[in-house]
């Protein structure tokens, strides 16, 4: 299946891109990382296999519409 065939057939069948859904899915574990440990922003940025802590934090906040640092401070800890 070419590139293009699979991000079609993905669409069509979730109704999102591929890479919404990826990011969505990076996010959610970024959500989980920043509830359950204590590692800072930028070690979450990675773990959740983003690139670059500034497309990281656009990313999460286009999904939680808040930022990683405002959303870890809600949860209490520190960062």
């Amino acid at each position: 299946m070419t590139k293009t065939a699979f991000c079609r057939y993905f669409k069509k069948v979730t109704g999102k891109t591929f890479f919404t859904y990826l990011n969505e899915y990076r996010g959610g574990y970024a959500c989980k990382l920043l509830m359950q440990t204590n590692l800072n922003v930028s070690e979450i940025c990675y773990k959740s296999g983003f690139n670059s802590i500034s497309n990281f934090n656009k990313q999460f906040k286009a999904i939680t519409d808040t930022s990683p640092v405002r959303y870890k401070n809600k949860l209490g800890n520190e960062t």
